[in-house]
């Protein structure tokens, strides 16, 4: 039993993807009446991941129902009606539980995961009231940050971009996650390359990175030896008072402090999250499938050039298209965890077959999976450049959704809206191959791809990305057009 509750841990561990299609194949063998032609079966199956009783959804309806967060019987979205969340006492999952939290809780499901690597403030584990009310407090601080630091992040782009040598090959991803730390330190901290406290942060953050994703989830401390567990936790605590001397250094009228909503203590201790290195592959795997759809979509014509064939009025509305296709598609985290505070049982759009879920136990919305739903998007596994054009098309999950939306949404899509923009503008040219049958499923630009595929070609945790390098060769025309 230990020894099959490690192997699926294991297994989810280095593919979500063909742990899920590998568990449907299994159980269709040693219990086929468990796994029908129904939808439920397919959208909603059980494991033990981590020794947790774990639910994984896929289901575009009902992870959008559970995202909203109000816990009440909701309409799904899209055409085929609606998902339905019943307590399994026939009382509305509204009603309050037993310790108060919301019905499908974030602080107890991500606590042994995060809480020792953000502790408080940090508003990714709050639940309930409290979550809502530093919610508003913060979109208020936020609210003109995307716009007041698109300077920045125009220029950082275009001197990244002034590095680029005609010849060479670079590794994509490598190249925009060092990007991706140079927008991210240089918004948040006011810091660039030069200065030395860029690299002691960068480095401090990736060992928290692999102290939090360890396999081996214990903070052990000897003479000799620590595990990456406690260098992580060790990593955290000289990070925090690095964080707050660099925020101390900006003056209150900077575009991080302008609203004046937040103290600086709880600001320092976001901008722990804001600037970790799962924030920096996050972005940096945005970026890379955003640029090569783009750049190396096949076809006769790239999707930069035909974007700079439209007037000015089109192109902010096909590049805009462009990446909502690109988020639902290729979304960097592949899903996030709930802990379910009451028994309940789900049920999918056009089903009257009803999934329980008992109280304690975690449901893992399979956020990849959902946005390619075919009860709600036609050519759900194909990447279509203009399918957003239309305004009333249901968005993807790549930020969640709801009231618990990451609060970086906003700001990374303008990110990548804006290096997009810099390198379409400058007339660059990229030249390379993407050969990797799992990558150009995850693009979208093959469907029908096998689960083994992904497995092979991708990593999924803790943020998507191309196992092996795609190198790119960049033609250069103009590396500084003016606006």
């Amino acid at each position: 039993m230990v020894l099959s509750t490690l192997n699926q841990s294991f297994a989810f561990h280095a593919s979500p993807e063909s742990f899920i299609s590998t568990r449907l194949q299994n159980l269709s063998v040693t219990d086929p009446d468990l796994v029908s032609s129904t939808a439920s079966r397919q959208k909603i199956i059980q494991a033990s991941i981590l020794n947790r009783k774990v639910h994984i959804i896929s289901s575009y309806h009902l992870c959008k129902s559970i995202l909203q967060g109000n816990g009440v019987e909701s309409e799904g979205s899209g055409p085929s009606g609606a998902a339905s969340i019943s307590s399994a006492e026939a009382k509305s999952p509204s009603d309050s539980t037993r310790n108060g939290l919301d019905t499908f809780a974030v602080g107890p499901a991500y606590h042994q995961l995060m809480a020792d690597f953000f502790p408080p403030p940090n508003m990714l584990l709050e639940d309930d009231g409290l979550h809502a009310t530093n919610k508003q407090r913060w979109k208020q601080q936020l609210s003109t940050f995307p716009t007041d630091v698109t300077p920045l992040i125009r220029n950082i782009t275009r001197e990244h971009m002034s590095t680029f040598r005609e010849g060479p090959s670079i590794d994509l991803y490598e190249n925009l996650k060092d990007l991706s730390w140079k927008v991210l330190l240089g918004i948040f901290l006011n810091l660039d390359t030069k200065d030395e406290a860029f690299s002691t942060i960068e480095k401090a953050q990736e060992t928290l990175l692999r102290g939090q994703f360890s396999l081996f989830p214990v903070a052990v401390n000897m003479p000799f030896w620590q595990s990456p567990r406690s260098k992580g936790i060790k990593a955290r605590h000289d990070l925090l008072p690095m964080l707050r001397e660099q925020v101390d250094k900006q003056e209150p009228s900077c575009p991080l402090l302008r609203q004046q909503k937040i103290g600086k203590d709880e600001m320092s201790s976001h901008c722990l999250l804001f600037t970790s290195s799962i924030a920096n592959k996050a972005l940096a795997s945005l970026l890379t499938a955003t640029i090569l759809n783009l750049f190396l979509l096949p076809g006769p014509t790239p999707l930069a050039a035909i974007i700079r064939s439209h007037p000015p009025e089109v192109r902010g509305l096909l590049l805009e298209s462009i990446l909502l296709e690109t988020e639902r598609l290729s979304p960097p985290v592949v899903g996030v965890m709930r802990r379910v505070q009451k028994d309940l049982e789900l049920s999918l759009p056009d089903t009257e077959e009803r999934h329980a879920v008992q109280a304690g136990c975690d449901v893992w919305l399979y956020l990849a999976g959902a946005n390619r739903d075919s009860a709600v998007f036609s050519d759900a596994e194909k990447f279509v450049f203009d399918r957003f054009m239309a305004s009333e098309m249901p968005r993807g999950f790549a930020f969640g959704f709801g009231n618990k939306i990451c609060l970086g949404s906003g700001i990374v899509h303008q990110i990548v809206s804006v290096v997009a923009t810099v390198m379409i503008d400058a007339d660059i040219t990229l030249n390379g191959n993407v050969s990797d049958l799992g990558v150009k499923g995850w693009l979208g630009w093959e469907t029908g791809v096998p689960p083994s595929a992904f497995a092979s070609d991708l990593k999924q945790l803790p943020c998507q990305r191309p196992r092996k390098p795609v190198l790119v060769t960049v033609g250069i025309a103009s590396m500084h057009r003016q606006d």
